[in-house]
């Protein structure tokens, strides 16, 4: 194994066990929000009152702002989806570090496969944060601002040509293997 192959061994090492990490702390925030789903959807008035109590907040001008359970619902719905979608996100892209540091090429129709979902979700994503925002400014400050993320939807499209670029190279791992 040369020195370059090692060190990208082990930097992927470390970057998949930082995204499992992450999976983890997603799968807590998801949990979070299916356990704020169910307290508005199945529990008493009283608890569901002091749930919701949780939610106001004071404006500068004095001004108590409360969130209805209804949007409140939507809201938290909102943000499971985008917590899935990230969560799935995460998951493709340790499954491309996992095999890295298990000594695979990284051009192989699999992770072609996964830098294409990578890229579909992060256009989703810009696409659904984009509503998730403008849901929040809507109903904590009454102004709707939706608009699309052009970042993560450019950023979404980069990572589509990059697969593309990764579909190039195992072609060209093919043939070398051929070769051999």
């Amino acid at each position: 194994m040369t020195p370059h192959q090692l060190k990208i061994k082990n930097t992927s090492r470390y970057i998949a066990v930082l995204l499992k990490i992450g999976l983890a702390v997603f799968i807590v925030i998801a949990l979070l929000a299916l356990a704020a789903i169910g307290i508005l959807l199945f529990s008493s008035e009283h608890t569901k009152a002091s749930f919701l109590a949780a939610f106001q907040v004071t404006a500068n001008n004095g001004t108590v702002l409360e969130i209805a359970p209804r949007p409140l619902l939507i809201m938290f719905l909102f943000m499971l989806a985008d917590t899935l979608l990230i969560m799935t996100a995460v998951f493709f892209i340790h499954g491309i570090f996992h095999d890295l540091q298990n000594g695979c090429t990284p051009f192989t129709r699999q992770n072609t496969a996964r830098i294409q979902i990578v890229a579909a979700i992060t256009i989703v994503l810009s696409i659904v944060g984009g509503c998730s925002d403008a849901l929040v400014d809507y109903y904590t400050i009454g102004g709707l601002t939706w608009h699309i993320n052009a970042i993560g939807l450019i950023s979404g499209l980069i990572i589509y040509c990059i697969s593309f670029i990764f579909r190039y190279g195992c072609d060209l791992q093919q043939a070398s293997d051929e070769t051999l």
